[in-house]
């Protein structure tokens, strides 16, 4: 099993390394590829890289034992109870090198199994920008590898995992457009990358899985659709296979990226418009001429259109003038 570990010191890479394989320093061997270099003031640059190689110990003693164990039973065939002494022996190294084997070897030796050379360097290659990416930012650059079927993901855990992530993923999204830009470019085979942070990805996916099937509770009660906000084509997936698993509604989407949204409507639409309530029919009822003209004249126009009284009208232009 050999596995590249970046930090900032090399210290601190060889804990990781310790960590991912769980077992002691002694037992492993490391090679110091790249040392962080001192700037201006002492300040350390850069990254540490440690090649780590480890042969996960089958342990070799039990076995070589199993052979001797049916060796003592066979000159004592006849006798019964020199069997049984001989069985449990065997049941004993079985049992402890069983769980041993499925945890340490498959689950190890996958990882580097299933990639090629090519998608290694891709992998690395994205793994090296975004860590650029991270540093200029003054946030940790600390990442572990994991492939899946459809490609890899890089997670960087640190302190500053917030800000990687960004407001519903935004800035983790943007990262993995770069990430996946700049490791295939000019190649036609695409290798897909995926940048995580602190198990966002999954956290968000079922946020999304709940609230496809919230809303599609409300419309199959109501009847009608709902667009729910603009997300990428990852999380619209999503809430298309959420939606898809249950009777009664439907989804879609609508507009251009990265406006475009997903609509979930019920198969059975609900027909005539909105249902008045009943409030509004009581109001027809006892007013069918409509709802009443408000005056809103002030008191100045309503003294100033009054009618003068008949006395002020008939007098003559100029009165009479006292002194």
């Amino acid at each position: 099993m050999i596995e590249i570990f970046t930090a900032k010191t090399v210290e601190e890479a060889q804990e990781q390394a310790v960590s991912a394989f769980g077992a002691p320093a002694s037992q492993i061997r490391f090679e110091i590829l790249e040392q962080p270099r001192r700037g201006l003031f002492g300040k350390l640059k850069g990254e540490a890289r440690v090649k780590a190689e480890y042969e996960p110990m089958m342990q070799q003693t039990p076995v070589r034992e199993a052979p001797a164990a049916p060796t003592a039973p066979v000159p004592q065939q006849p006798a019964a109870p020199a069997e049984e002494p001989a069985v449990q022996p065997d049941a004993v190294p079985v049992a402890e090198t069983v769980p041993e084997t499925p945890e340490a070897a498959p689950a190890e030796e996958a990882v580097p199994a299933e990639l090629t050379e090519e998608q290694a360097a891709k992998a690395e290659h994205a793994r090296s920008y975004v860590a650029s990416i991270l540093r200029s930012m003054g946030l940790s650059d600390a990442s572990t590898m994991t492939v899946t079927e459809s490609g890899v993901t890089l997670t960087f855990d640190g302190d500053g995992s917030g800000t990687i992530i960004g407001r519903r993923g935004e800035t983790l999204d943007a990262l993995q457009y770069l990430a996946s830009m700049v490791s295939n470019k000019g190649d036609k085979d695409y290798f897909r990358i995926t940048i995580d942070s602190c198990g966002y990805r999954e956290k968000r996916r079922k946020t999304l899985i709940e609230l496809a099937k919230k809303i599609s509770k409300s419309v199959l009660r109501t009847g009608r659709s709902t667009t729910l906000e603009p997300m990428n084509p990852y999380e619209r997936r999503i809430i298309h296979s959420a939606v898809s698993e249950i009777e009664g509604v439907t989804s879609h989407s609508t507009g251009e990226e990265p406006y475009r949204k997903v609509i979930i409507s019920s198969t059975n639409p609900r027909k005539g418009g909105e249902r008045r309530s009943r409030n509004d029919r009581d109001r027809r009822r006892k007013n069918p001429e409509g709802p009443r003209k408000l005056d809103l004249a002030t008191s100045f126009e309503k003294d100033y259109k009054r009618p003068k009284p008949e006395d002020e009208l008939n007098a003559g232009l100029y009165g009479k003038i006292e002194f």
